[in-house]
C-alpha cells in the first residue's frame, strides 16, 4: 500500500487554477517583493510554520528571507518594531494559544501600539463567542485550523489588499488618521457615504477625526450613529465605553453591557460591570457578573490545560506513539462531555497515533466518535477511510472517500499521496477504472511520483 498522508495539515502541494487564487497570489507576492513586506509567525505549531514556509512560499515563488517564525512574544515584538522602524509593512500571524498561554495581551498591545501592523489570529475554536473576542481585541482576520495553502493566501491577501472600493477607502482613511491628516479623513468619509449612505465605518472614522480635533461631543455623536447603523460593530461601542468611562457611569455601564452581550467571553469586562453594579448597590446584578467572570476564567483555564496536553501529545506522536496516545487519552478525559468541532483536529491526530501503533480497531472507533460531532468533516472522513483500509474494510473506506468528495470535489487534488491512497482502495475492490482516475490526477500533480507510477503499472 502507498504511504498514507498522516495529517491533512501537512499537505502543501495543491492544484491552484481559479482566477481568485491567481489574484490573491499576485497580491501577496506584490506585498512581499515589491512593497518589501515581512511576515512574522508567532507559533509553536511546526506543521503550520511548514505550511507557510514551504507551501505558501513555494506556491508564490517567493524567497524565504521575508518570513520569520518565532515562539516567543518578546522576540516577535522586537522583530515587529525593527521592521516597522525600517518602514517595512508587517503581517503578523499569531497562535491564539502559545505554549499553553493565551496571546490576547500580545494582540491587544500590538494593535494598540502598532495599529498599522496587519494581524491574523490562528485558532481551533469556532464558536461565535470565541471569534467575537478575537475581533474585539484587534485581529484583522481569523484562521481556523487546519488550513489549506489557498485559504491561508486568501486570508493574507484580504488584509494586505482589500478588494472593494469601500474597503480601500476605509484603509486609506485609517492611514490618514495615523498621520493626523484630518481634512483628508473627512474627504474620504464623504466619498464613503456617497457609495453607502448608512456606512458605519465612515461615521466611526469621522468620530476618530473629531476626537483628534478635540471636539468630543461631535465625536460621540458620530460613534453613536455608527452603532445605530451597525449594532454588532464593536469599534464604536468600545470608543463609547472609553469616552463615557470617567464622567457618565450610566452610559458607560449601558455600553459595557451591550459589548458583553455581543462578546461574552471578556473576563475583565464582566468583572468591571460587576464593580459598576456594586457601586450602585445592586448586589444581585454584581454577583451575576462576578460569577460569570469566574466561570469564564475557569473555562479558559480548562482550555489552556487541554491545549497543553494536546500539544504535548502532538509533539511526541511521530517518535513515541504509545506515549502520545496516553496524553491524547488524558486530553479526552479532561474534556469529558464537552466535545465540539474544535476537538476534531485532536481526534484526527489521536487516530493517526493509534494507526501507528497498529491499533486499527481503536482508530476506527475514534473516527466514528469524531463523525458523531461532525459527519461532514472531510479530513476526518479521509483519515477514517485510511484506518478502514488498514483493517481491510475497503468498501467502508470507499464510502468515506466518496462522501468526502461529494462534500469537497477537489479534495483529492491536495496532494498526490491522497490520490494514491484513494486509488489503492479501489484497486482492492477491483474497480480499476475509478482507480485510474485518481492515479491520473496524482501524476498531473506530481509526474515523477513513484507510488503513482507503480500503482498505474499494477493496473496495466
Amino acid at each position: 500500500m502507498p504511504n498514507n498522508i498522516s495529517n491533512m495539515e501537512d499537505t502543501s502541494s495543491t492544484v491552484r487554477i481559479s482566477s481568485k487564487t491567481s489574484r490573491c497570489d499576485s497580491d501577496v507576492k506584490d506585498f512581499l517583493e515589491n512593497q518589501n513586506g515581512y511576515i512574522i509567525i508567532l507559533s509553536d505549531d511546526a506543521l503550520f510554520v511548514k505550511t507557510v514556509r514551504t507551501g505558501v512560499m513555494r506556491a508564490l515563488g517567493v524567497k524565504l528571507n521575508c518570513v520569520e517564525a518565532v515562539k516567543d512574544v518578546e522576540q516577535a515584538g522586537r522583530s515587529l518594531r525593527e521592521h516597522l522602524y525600517l518602514g517595512m509593512p508587517v503581517l503578523i500571524i499569531v497562535d491564539r494559544i502559545l505554549a499553553g498561554r493565551s496571546t490576547s495581551d500580545f494582540i491587544r498591545t500590538t494593535k494598540s501600539i502598532f495599529p498599522q501592523a496587519k494581524l491574523i489570529a490562528m485558532t481551533y475554536e469556532t464558536t461565535k463567542e470565541s471569534l467575537s473576542l478575537l475581533y474585539e481585541i484587534g485581529v484583522d482576520h481569523i484562521i481556523t485550523k487546519p488550513v489549506s495553502v489557498d485559504t491561508l493566501i486568501e486570508k493574507m491577501a484580504g488584509i494586505i489588499k482589500p478588494q472593494s472600493r469601500i474597503s480601500n477607502l476605509v484603509q486609506e482613511a485609517r492611514i490618514c488618521l495615523e498621520q493626523r491628516e484630518i481634512d483628508k479623513v473627512f474627504t474620504l468619509c464623504d466619498e464613503l457615504l456617497k457609495i453607502k449612505q448608512r456606512c458605519a465605518a465612515a461615521h466611526m472614522l469621522r468620530g476618530e477625526a473629531f476626537m483628534l480635533k478635540g471636539t468630543r461631543d461631535k465625536a460621540i455623536a458620530e460613534f453613536e450613529i455608527a452603532h445605530k447603523y451597525s449594532p454588532l460593530y464593536l469599534e464604536p461601542l468600545k470608543r463609547l465605553v472609553e469616552v463615557y468611562r470617567e464622567n457618565n457611569e450610566e452610559a458607560y455601564l449601558s455600553y459595557m453591557t451591550i459589548l458583553d452581550y455581543i462578546s461574552p467571553l471578556n473576563v475583565e469586562r464582566k468583572y468591571e460591570i460587576g464593580k459598576c453594579y456594586a457601586r450602585k448597590k445592586d448586589m444581585d446584578s454584581a454577583k451575576k457578573y462576578f460569577d460569570e467572570a469566574i466561570t469564564c476564567e475557569q473555562c479558559e483555564a480548562a482550555k489552556r490545560l487541554c491545549t497543553i496536553i494536546s500539544d504535548i501529545a502532538s509533539s511526541v506522536m511521530e517518535f513515541s506513539p504509545d506515549i502520545a496516545a496516553k496524553y491524547f487519552e488524558q486530553y479526552f478525559a479532561a474534556k469529558g462531555e464537552n466535545l465540539s468541532k474544535d476537538d476534531l483536529v485532536t481526534f484526527n491526530r489521536f487516530g493517526i497515533t493509534l494507526r501507528k501503533q497498529g491499533k486499527v480497531r481503536e482508530a476506527i472507533e475514534n473516527y466514528k466518535k469524531a463523525l458523531h460531532i461532525d459527519a461532514e468533516d472531510t479530513t476526518i472522513l479521509y483519515n477514517y477511510g485510511l484506518a478502514c483500509v488498514d483493517g481491510e474494510q475497503f468498501k467502508t473506506a470507499i464510502e468515506c472517500y466518496e462522501k468526502a468528495l461529494s462534500l469537497e470535489p477537489s479534495f483529492h487534488k491536495q496532494a498526490a499521496v491522497v490520490c494514491n491512497n484513494m486509488a489503492y482502495a479501489y484497486i482492492m475492490v477491483k474497480n480499476n477504472a475509478r482507480a485510474r482516475e485518481f492515479l491520473a490526477t496524482a501524476l498531473e500533480i506530481d509526474p515523477q511520483n513513484a507510488s503513482s507510477q507503480k500503482l498505474m503499472e499494477r493496473l496495466k
